[in-house]
């Protein structure tokens, strides 16, 4: 039986990250890879989704910009974003292959399981390590409804030979809304159900402007409605009603651990993940998990993924000298329009009784959106007494790039006042910043 320093299951951002750590130490070490190697994010997930969005944003601005003179109608051509999404996300895996295996690291495909607290089996095949890392993300959650096994999911949308010509997209979180906003603009009638709130980690007037807008561009939101079976093409709901066309099952993801046998190496989990302490360690020492699939105070978001993977690592060979730092999160729908936070929304603040300003503009009418006929354009940002900022909140073209400066002044601690002195050249985004708040 072949035995390594560490082996990693899995082979996304946290992955990547830890194996580059360990590489570096000279550590032995293997990667085991259930599916295709490189993780969710850049074969089935954040960057081909992305790709798919430039093609929605660039007909959400010329559909703005018709009233300040642009003319005629551009069309998407699904198959040509097709062919260069698909060739993006297959190379990942030979580039990944190729480098670790420059790199003089073992890869195993297959599902691998524990058989006791220091060895696994891949199809067959017994290898043990001095220490693990557990990194397999995320997958779709089960559509329970009679039938619900015949929806897609989101790694489906991207295997589509054509646009559907009617979608019905079963969620109210990142990957329902953005969806909804590609397959409209590359001209699918789409219905979004939600069952209750639509994301529930963003600001409720942010959210609310976004839901306006899903609804002028042409989705059908019904708020309230829950599916009860699918028979085919046809959609059953709760009120009866049917709806015909595919169905994506949106309705969130689930820590990958099912196949893993954790409780055979004593490492405990449940259906929101594995259990770690503040240096990312399992119940079973030996053992870490980093990424989606460990229940850590980060969102499931792959640059979190990617610190994960390197604390993980580093506690890994100095025996927990890394707690996970306790900052902010900036996160974005790319929907069109984006939306952007960072830090508390209203709410949160309130809960935890922080004494609080809020600030609200209306931006339609800066410069930066009014050249672009962005009407949507609105920030709302909370300062604390002493004048820190403790979350912003924005929905318009520029919120993606913009939340990444309101993050930067959270994590460094910058008063607003300083910011008020700070320069940004004009016109852009930027030199909006000082004053939203």
């Amino acid at each position: 039986m072949k035995r390594y320093d560490v082996i990693i299951i899995g082979s996304g951002s946290a992955a990547s990250q830890a194996a580059s750590v360990l590489r570096d130490a000279g550590k032995r070490i293997a990667i085991v890879e259930n599916w295709t190697f490189g993780g969710t994010c850049p074969q089935r997930g954040c960057d081909p989704k992305k790709m798919l969005a430039e093609g929605a944003e660039l007909i959400a601005k010329v559909e703005r910009m018709k009233p300040l003179g642009v003319k005629g109608d551009i069309t998407l051509d699904w198959h040509a974003f097709k062919r260069r999404v698909d060739e993006y996300r297959f190379a990942i895996p030979t580039t990944k292959m190729h480098k670790w295996k420059e790199d003089d690291i073992d890869l195993y495909e297959g599902e691998p399981h524990f058989i006791d607290e220091d060895s696994i089996v891949i199809e067959g095949h017994e290898i043990s390590a001095h220490q693990f890392l557990i990194a397999t993300g995320q997958l779709p959650r089960p559509l329970n409804i009679p039938g619900g096994e015949d929806a897609i999911t989101s790694d489906d949308v991207f295997d589509l030979e054509d646009v559907p010509e009617r979608i019905t997209i079963v969620g109210a979180g990142y990957i329902a809304f953005e969806f909804a906003h590609i397959l409209r603009r590359f001209g699918c009638a789409v219905t979004l159900l939600i069952r209750s709130r639509a994301l529930k980690q963003f600001d409720r007037k942010i959210v609310k402007r976004l839901i306006d807008e899903t609804v002028h561009i042409g989705i059908d939101v019904r708020f309230g409605l829950e599916p009860v079976k699918l028979d085919g093409n046809i959609l059953t709901l709760s009120d009866d009603s049917t709806l015909e066309g595919l169905v994506l099952n949106a309705t969130g993801r689930i820590p990958s651990i099912e196949r893993l046998r954790l409780d055979a190496a004593g490492i405990e989990a449940d259906k929101d993940g594995i259990t770690v302490n503040d240096y990312l360690q399992t119940t079973n020492a030996n053992v870490y998990a980093a990424g989606d699939v460990a229940k850590s105070p980060n969102p499931a978001l792959t640059p979190f993924a990617g610190q994960e993977g390197r604390i993980a690592a580093l506690n890994l060979l100095r025996n927990n000298t890394r707690p996970l730092p306790e900052r902010p999160a900036p996160t974005v729908v790319f929907t069109t329009p984006p939306i952007a936070k960072v830090g508390l929304t209203v709410d949160e603040a309130k809960s935890l009784g922080i004494d609080y300003e809020c600030r609200d503009n209306d931006i339609s009418h800066f410069l930066t959106y009014e050249r672009v006929n962005d009407a949507t354009a609105f920030s709302r940002v909370l300062l604390s007494k002493d004048g820190r900022v403790i979350g912003a909140h924005l929905i318009g073209q520029h919120a993606p790039e913009l939340i990444n400066l309101f993050s930067f002044i959270i994590q460094n601690n910058i008063s607003h006042q300083h910011v008020k002195h700070l320069e940004f050249a004009y016109p852009t985004s930027a030199s909006d910043l000082t004053h939203l708040m």
